[in-house]
């Protein structure tokens, strides 16, 4: 795993077990103070997690010192910083209980960002912290409910669950990159080599899903209008067949029986639907007429609304392709694309060879010989596995293996069994990996098993 990654996640996972905090202070203020509001307990929390984050960047510095240091001195380094903090909060903030219980709260989160940060990431986000933020932030919305509704205390819910959200998605980050970074593990492989923006994308559907989360908490309002306006208008459509109904019955009476036309009360969709004076059908007819209206512009001008979403939606695709694509100064890959698709054409042999046996030159199997022989001559380092790669690709290419362009390593290990003899070709190409992909460095037994497959392939005549 990539040390950046590495440190957001850490600095994630602290940020997660620091706001276990605000349960504890929700439930002070609201006992204390007798009301919480959310921009006065949210600047608690904040000074809560700026002490906590210090606490977690004295505890790294002192985790990664490089000499041994006496248990005393280790405590007192990790004690001044908390102190001139306690000393500094108990000049400035007005002393009563309140401040008191809110400095014991940063106190205390500081020592627990000073050991959160010494462990992994996933070993403290876990299922158990899961349960215990659970029971923490249940507990406290339930003391926040109960002394609104009994004691009336003017106490708002919102800031709670509004935290309570945040500490949902980090937790849900940690969980997806630890779930993949476990996975990967078992397979024996090295979290760089996964695809390139798998893990931004899974952490883009994770902020669409919180996003989407706070549009129904904090737009209640606004969206049940939409759907009453919705209703009203399945309504209207249903209501206005039954007054064309009534119409038809009053024109097919005798004129003589005919009084005046009948009256409707206001439509549900653009009437309140509460007073009580009369509607002539000439104004629902106009007002139906101007949604007509509305209806045929829109269908008219179909197709430039498609072109308009079209290229919209092109310009948020190319816009997310820029965000979450790697950017490298040096290209390796020749790569094809369109509007549509993006195909990418890796060459693992750059020697121009021809693909049928019958058309090789006579010379060719001297020239691999003579670059075996030069081959051996270097030191076994990574780059060395990497050209005895290229050089058996050679010798397939020279002994009629019908090989691509485009062929990953396992189709190449896969054609290599017809016309290579027994040979550790598997080993070589598991190294070959690890070093081009996994950037890793040369494994032990992986140069020896390149030695041992160019000297079974050159007694090979």
């Amino acid at each position: 795993m990539k040390k950046s990654v590495r440190l957001v996640l850490r600095l994630v996972s602290l940020l997660d077990y620091l706001l276990l905090s605000y349960p504890l202070l929700a439930i002070a203020e609201a006992s204390i103070s007798r009301r919480l509001t959310g921009a006065q307990s949210l600047a608690r929390l904040g000074l809560i997690l700026a002490i906590g984050l210090l606490g977690g960047l004295v505890g790294g510095l002192l985790d990664r010192w490089s000499a041994p240091l006496p248990p005393i001195l280790l405590l007192l380094l990790a004690a001044v910083p908390a102190a001139a903090f306690a000393a500094a909060f108990a000049f400035l903030a007005p002393w009563d209980l309140i401040h008191a219980v809110l400095l014991v709260l940063c106190l205390l989160f500081y020592g627990l960002g000073m050991f959160s940060v010494t462990k992994p990431f996933d070993e403290i986000v876990n299922t158990g912290f899961l349960s215990v933020g659970l029971v923490a932030y249940i507990v406290a919305e339930a003391t926040l409910w109960f002394c609104a509704a009994y004691y009336g205390l003017p106490c708002d819910p919102m800031p709670l669950l509004g935290v309570f959200l945040v500490f949902i998605l980090f937790y849900a980050i940690i969980s997806n990159q630890s779930n993949i970074h476990r996975l990967m593990n078992r397979g024996h492989a090295d979290l760089s080599m996964l695809p390139a923006g798998m893990l931004r994308y899974n952490l883009l559907l994770l902020l669409c899903g919180f996003g989407l989360i706070l549009c129904g908490l904090f737009l209640q309002k606004p969206i049940l209008v939409v759907i009453q306006f919705l209703g009203r208008l399945l309504l209207s459509i249903l209501y206005f067949f039954v007054l064309f109904f009534r119409l038809w019955l009053w024109l097919l009476q005798s004129p003589a029986d005919q009084a005046t036309p009948p009256s409707v009360g206001a439509l549900p969709l653009f009437g309140s639907g509460e007073e009580h004076a009369s509607t002539p059908y000439v104004n629902a007819v106009i007002q139906w007429v101007a949604v007509a209206s509305i209806v045929l512009m829109v269908f008219l001008c179909r197709r430039w609304i498609w072109e308009t979403v079209q290229n919209a939606w092109r310009k948020l695709v190319q816009l997310l392709k820029r965000l979450f694509s790697a950017r490298s100064s040096r290209r390796r890959q020749t790569a094809v694309s369109s509007d549509y698709f993006s195909d990418t054409v890796e060459y693992l042999d750059r020697t121009p060879m021809p693909e049928k046996a019958e058309s090789r030159p006579p010379s060719s199997l001297r020239i691999w010989r003579r670059k075996y022989r030069e081959f051996l001559k270097r030191p076994a380092e990574s780059r060395s596995l990497l050209d005895g790669y290229g050089l058996i690709l050679f010798w397939l290419r020279i002994h009629g293996a019908a090989l691509s362009p485009a062929d990953t390593t396992l189709e190449i290990l896969n054609k290599a069994l017809t016309c290579m003899p027994q040979s550790p070709f598997a080993q070589v190409t598991e190294g070959y990996n690890q070093i081009r992909y996994g950037e890793l460095p040369l494994r032990e037994g992986d140069y020896d098993s390149l030695l041992q497959t160019l000297q079974i392939l050159a007694q090979t005549k």
